[in-house]
């Protein structure tokens, strides 16, 4: 497992490989390939299984990843400062940096099999790229508006494809990192609503994430949020209204569904009363059972399936939906989707199917011995 050795994802792993009576994976962290790539080649030498966990909530290899995208894209003037707590910025360059890593890790990789591979990781941290495939293989998503340098830009577009409710999204972020629901009312009046708040320096702006999402009805303040986030990357896509939440008066919700191997797992409802759901910001969990008929609940199975089949040689992702009788819209696909503590599809929980996916290619390996 490439990871983080004390990170809680890595503690859920090695525990679910305890249940099932098998030795403990083998962790290799993120921040000692960038310097020895070989490594990985000594730890995976033979046929191994390789599980790329997430990169995420380490400051020091955030920093290290932007610094290497920086000098992988060849970009003008200084290198990038560290960030601060929570600070968002230079998303470009930090995936760029991932890019680059998962590359050289590809390529020396030998004959090992990876629970995710890293191409299809790749694809689905570049969420632009990602939502593009989706609809290319027919998968019901929101439609995608196109790319921005800016709140001008994103103004053309709603005009242009008559559209006043609409969702920024950063190209490289991930969670609600750069999102930001944005309406114009015809009365000239502009709201958005954005997990980021904006500090306007001497200089430049800087973005920080937050746990309570604000909102914004100054359009200066709303440009310049939107020119900072597309900086960055980020594109813009049609806003789905979500379906209200039987019981919570006033709340939509939409649902996390993991796949394992091409099938529907695990599976919550997130219900909030604002346009951002990520359970993170303090919304509610949800029983998707008390929420859905069997017709929809049978419509999103039947569109997690399809969603996956675009990533057909990853056993694991996290797909976000808006559930619908007949229209049910995959808002994402997450290489690292397994992250939902407690929540079980019967009777296990995302680590414990991936640990009987090792057991799986223990025994192919026994038998073909």
């Amino acid at each position: 497992m490439v990871g983080q050795p004390d990170h809680r994802r890595t503690h859920l792993l090695q525990a679910a490989l305890k249940r099932r009576g098998l030795a403990p994976a083998r962790i290799v962290d993120y921040t000692t390939l960038l310097d020895e790539p070989q490594r990985f080649a000594d730890a995976v030498s033979g046929s191994v299984v390789v599980k790329l966990d997430s990169p995420g909530e380490s400051a020091a290899l955030h920093d290290a990843l932007l610094h290497r995208g920086w000098i992988r894209n060849g970009e003008q003037g200084p290198p990038p400062k560290p960030l601060a707590h929570a600070e968002l910025a230079n998303q470009h360059l930090w995936y760029a940096g991932f890019a680059g890593l998962l590359q050289t890790l590809h390529r020396v990789a030998g004959d090992a099999r990876w629970l995710n591979p890293p191409g299809d990781i790749l694809r689905m941290c570049d969420k632009w790229r990602c939502q593009q495939d989706l609809i290319a293989a027919g998968v019901v998503a929101p439609p995608l508006l196109g790319l921005i340098d800016g709140y001008d830009a994103l103004r053309r577009l709603s005009e242009q494809h008559d559209c006043d409710r609409i969702f920024v999204k950063a190209r490289y972020g991930s969670s609600a990192a750069g999102v930001l629901a944005y309406r114009h009312h015809r009365d000239g009046r502009e709201v958005a609503y954005a997990s980021t708040s904006i500090i306007e320096g001497a200089k430049d702006p800087h973005l920080f994430n937050t746990l309570a999402p604000k909102r914004y009805t100054d359009r200066r303040s709303i440009a310049a949020l939107i020119d900072a986030l597309a900086i960055q990357g980020a594109y813009v896509e049609r806003w789905i209204a979500k379906p209200r939440a039987p019981g919570h008066a006033g709340h939509h919700f939409d649902l996390r569904v993991v796949a394992f191997e091409g099938e529907p797992r695990q599976r919550v409802a997130r219900i909030a009363d604002r346009p951002m759901t990520n359970l993170h910001l303090g919304n509610r969990r949800g029983d998707p059972q008390a929420l859905l008929d069997a017709t929809e609940t049978s419509v999103i199975e039947d569109r997690v399936r399809k969603a996956a089949a675009v990533f057909a040689k990853s056993a694991m992702i996290g797909f976000d939906l808006i559930p619908g009788r007949e229209a049910c819209h995959v808002l994402e696909a997450n290489a690292f989707g397994d992250l939902l503590p407690g929540l079980r599809w019967h009777g296990a929980d995302a680590y414990d199917d991936q640990a009987a996916w090792v057991a799986g290619h223990d025994e192919q390996d026994r038998n073909a011995a």
